[in-house]
């Protein structure tokens, strides 16, 4: 049984089996918490030499009464034999992020999907997936498919009444697009923000979570599975001023986020400032010493960029076992002006905020 969490290391669920629900999100239903995310069971990156056939193995579902302790609900959505699916096992298929409409009380899905793990543009042009379901565990229909944009990370939103998607547009920006009634598909209601010329400066992993009346994002730089900095915006007008605030970690020697990317925000229901960043450290294998990927991923898309020799090949640091990734949740402190920031904590108790 565990009394604490501690970022960074190994956490099993209640059969003693690796939690995995990467790049996860957390929700709040009838008294027990709902942790889902990527199951990335059976997936081995290059550890076994070449490229793993498949992506992942579904959104797993675990639950819990206490956020330490957490049970395995199994899979609630995967396609194992037909290609075409897009939650086809060796398709890529990210981020899965679930929605609750209280109008017409059902659950929504979304994910980012790609094309098929052996091909070169498995990431071109990929877009969402939706599908509803009545109960959390239950049967996921497919009802939608959204192309409008090419897509990267996301999160969901809800703001004036209305609920949105935050998205990258891949290399690009940061587009907020309104849905409708139903949480199945775009209004057409698009704005754009926070524009960057090329990775790794443009922003990925948006998470959002507000504070009273002050609404921020959380984004990472784009370097693949390396870890960056993570930045905090300040939204002001969800179609207007996203003001940049800087860096989202305090004491982050290597500015690599503690070694992780952050997917979301949980506010807790009952404490009454504690918000936990929920993160994963994706690639276990990095050494402490590795240089800064940055200027590599820059000077593949910068082209008057001079092509970094220190660390131009990346394959040589990991083997991008993402499988063996481990989870960082840390709660967000907040200074004296009401900016978030987060430090580094080797074990910390729910129990120790109001």
């Amino acid at each position: 049984m565990y009394n604490a969490i501690r970022p960074g290391k190994f956490w099993y669920d209640t059969e003693g089996k690796p939690i995995q629900a990467h790049g996860g999100s957390l929700l709040y239903i009838g008294g027990k918490y709902y942790w889902y995310g990527e199951n990335k069971e059976g997936v081995y990156g290059r550890a076994k030499g070449g490229v793993c056939p498949i992506w992942h193995n579904g959104v797993r579902l675990y639950s819990s009464i206490d956020l330490y302790n957490w049970v395995d609900e199994g899979v609630i959505l995967v396609e194992l034999s037909d290609a075409n699916s897009p939650f086809y096992v060796g398709r890529i298929m990210d981020r899965p992020h679930i929605i609750y409409n209280h109008n017409t009380k059902k659950f929504v899905l979304w994910a980012k999907i790609g094309g098929p793990v052996n091909c070169s543009e498995a990431f071109s042009d990929c877009f969402f997936a939706v599908y509803e379901s009545e109960d959390i565990h239950g049967k996921w229909c497919q009802v939608n498919t959204v192309k409008e944009y090419a897509v990267g990370d996301f999160d969901f939103c809800e703001f004036g009444g209305r609920t949105y998607v935050i998205f990258e547009k891949p290399h690009t920006e940061m587009l907020c697009a309104e849905l409708n009634d139903e949480y199945t598909g775009f209004t057409g209601l698009v704005s754009s923000h926070l524009q960057y010329p090329y990775p790794p400066f443009v922003r990925e992993a948006p998470a959002y979570f507000t504070r009273g009346n002050r609404k921020f994002l959380l984004t990472s730089g784009t370097t693949g599975y390396f870890p960056n900095p993570t930045k905090v915006a300040e939204i002001s007008d969800l179609h207007g001023e996203w003001k940049e605030l800087g860096d989202l970690c305090v004491d982050d020697k290597e500015g690599n986020s503690f070694h992780a990317q952050f997917s979301s925000v949980f506010k807790h229901p009952f404490k009454k400032d504690l918000f936990i960043a929920l993160g994963d450290r994706w690639l276990t294998d990095l050494p402490i010493d590795m240089p800064d990927v940055g200027p590599t991923f820059e000077s593949f898309f910068n082209k008057d960029k001079e092509r970094s020799t220190a660390c131009y090949d990346l394959t040589k640091y990991t083997d991008e076992n993402t499988s063996e990734a481990t989870y960082v949740w840390l709660p967000i402190r907040f200074k004296k002006d009401g900016s978030p920031y987060i430090c580094w904590e080797d074990e910390w108790r729910i129990e120790d905020f109001e």
